[in-house]
C-alpha cells in the first residue's frame, strides 16, 4: 500500500485532474480552437472540428500539429484558446488542505501553457502550494505522451523516478511515466478521452480514482 512518506515528489497533470472536467472550461478551449483553425486554416466549422480531432489524436495536441503541417506560431495559439470563462472554477480549499499534507515537492506538467496554468492554480487557490509547472513550452512543444517530455522534466527539476508519483486523467499519459519509474494514479472522470487508449494503459496503472482529493486524503491518514 502506497504511503505519503515513500514519496517524495508529486506530479500532477492540470486540466481534468486539479479539477472537476465538468467544469465547462475545456468546451470552451475546444470551442475555440475550433474558431482559430477556421480562422487560420481558411476551411468551415465541419472541417476545424475534424483537424482539431485528427491533430490531437495523431500529435498529442492539436497545436503540435498545426505546427507540424502549417507552421503555426504556438504563442499566438494558446493565447486565443485560452481567451476563456475562468469564473467558473472555484477554490477547492478540500484539496488544499490534502495537497498541503504531502510529503515533498509538487510540480505541475501540462500540455497546456503556464499562463493558463496560473491562472487555474490562482481560482483553486493552491498555487503557492507548488514548486514548479512544466508546461508545454518548457516540453519545447512537445507533449504528453511523449517519452523526451518526461526525461525533460526529471533533468529539469532534479526528480527520482522511483520516489515519484504522477498523477493523469488521460491513462496513456502514464504509460511512458511509469516505464520511466514512476507511480501512477489515473483520474477517472467517467468517459474515455476520443484520444485515450485505456484498454492498452491497464498495465501501466498503478491506482485508479475518480475523486483526487479523497485518495490524497487516505494517503495522508496511512502516514499519520
Amino acid at each position: 500500500m502506497l504511503q505519503n512518506n515513500k514519496i517524495d515528489t508529486w506530479i500532477f497533470d492540470l486540466d481534468n485532474t486539479l479539477y472537476s472536467a465538468d467544469s465547462g472550461i475545456f468546451q470552451q478551449v475546444h470551442k475555440l480552437m475550433g474558431k482559430f483553425i477556421v480562422e487560420h486554416l481558411k476551411v468551415d466549422i465541419n472541417k476545424a472540428k475534424n483537424i482539431q480531432r485528427r491533430y490531437y489524436k495523431q500529435h498529442g495536441t492539436t497545436l503540435r500539429g498545426l505546427m507540424d503541417n502549417h507552421g503555426i506560431d504556438p504563442d499566438s495559439f494558446l493565447e486565443e484558446v485560452h481567451n476563456l470563462d475562468y469564473s467558473i472554477v472555484s477554490p477547492n480549499l478540500k484539496l488544499a488542505k490534502n495537497l498541503e499534507n504531502l510529503n515533498g515537492k509538487k510540480f505541475i506538467f501540462t500540455n497546456a501553457n503556464k499562463k493558463h496554468a496560473d491562472i487555474i492554480l490562482d481560482k483553486l487557490q493552491i498555487t503557492n502550494l507548488f514548486e514548479g509547472i512544466f508546461d508545454i513550452k518548457m516540453a519545447n512543444y512537445i507533449p504528453k505522451p511523449e517519452i523526451q517530455t518526461y526525461e525533460k522534466l526529471i533533468e529539469t527539476y532534479n526528480i527520482n523516478p522511483n520516489k515519484t508519483i504522477m498523477f493523469d486523467d488521460i491513462a496513456k499519459n502514464l504509460v511512458p511515466a511509469s516505464k520511466i519509474g514512476f507511480t501512477t494514479v489515473w483520474i477517472d472522470v467517467g468517459h474515455e478521452n476520443f484520444s485515450d487508449d485505456i484498454a492498452s494503459s491497464k498495465k501501466y496503472l498503478d491506482h485508479q480514482t475518480k475523486d483526487l482529493s479523497n485518495w490524497l486524503s487516505n494517503i495522508n491518514m496511512r502516514s499519520t
